[in-house]
């Protein structure tokens, strides 16, 4: 039997070889693709030589992109000489990827966490994290946060994905070599894995909810 890394492997390898073979199809540059995506030139490289685990909405724009359903790369491919010199699919289907993924497990607690209740981290000064899910047992960790004025993270990385929405005050939200303002309302999404950093150039406290994939709390 496969481990779940082996098997990710695999998923990994069988979405690279088609999304490349599909880009070879239509003709296109990675670097026609990239802008289509609105990804980078590295990360469509990465994603077809199977060096990264794609997440769906990063797969939808591929597929929105090379015009076919999400469905098509996780469907069994039909196994013929064409596909001799591009190598064989691995047949996997969505259930499969989504099978990487753990269940919610509230360990007979109660799915509510009342605010008084909340576990607390402050990974800095002037920073407080605030755990929204009851544990850790599942797939992805949701936190409300607080920023003084003038605190800062510091840059830092770590696997996984994440997406927040401020919903007071600004936070200055620093990727790579870019810088993004976020206001009340506003809302980003970003590889963790991304060197970045978080923030508060403003004169009152910003608050905001951030989700990770995966928990990293």
């Amino acid at each position: 039997m496969r481990s779940s890394n082996e098997s990710l492997d695999q998923l990994n390898l069988s979405l690279g070889t088609k999304i490349r073979t599909l880009r070879n199809e239509k003709n296109l540059k990675i670097t026609e693709l990239a802008e289509m995506t609105g990804l980078t030139s590295s990360m469509i490289s990465q994603l077809e030589r199977a060096l990264l685990s794609p997440s769906i909405a990063t797969l939808k724009k591929v597929c929105e992109a090379l015009g076919i359903p999400l469905s098509y790369l996780f469907e069994e491919a039909e196994q013929g000489p064409s596909q001799a010199d591009a190598g064989a699919f691995t047949p996997f289907h969505l259930e499969t990827y989504l099978k990487m993924f753990p269940p919610v497990n509230l360990e007979n607690m109660s799915p509510v966490v009342h605010e008084e209740n909340r576990k607390f981290l402050s990974p800095g000064k002037g920073i407080r994290f605030y755990l929204l899910n009851p544990n850790l047992a599942g797939p992805i960790e949701f936190i409300y946060n607080e920023y003084d004025p003038g605190a800062n993270t510091g840059q830092y990385s770590h696997p996984g994905s994440e997406c927040g929405l401020i919903l007071s005050g600004e936070l200055l939200v620093e990727i790579k070599d870019k810088t993004y303002v976020l206001k009340q309302g506003d809302s980003i999404t970003f590889n963790s894995s991304d060197l970045h950093l978080k923030r508060n150039d403003g004169d009152v406290v910003c608050t905001c909810v951030w989700a990770n994939v995966p928990p990293w709390f």
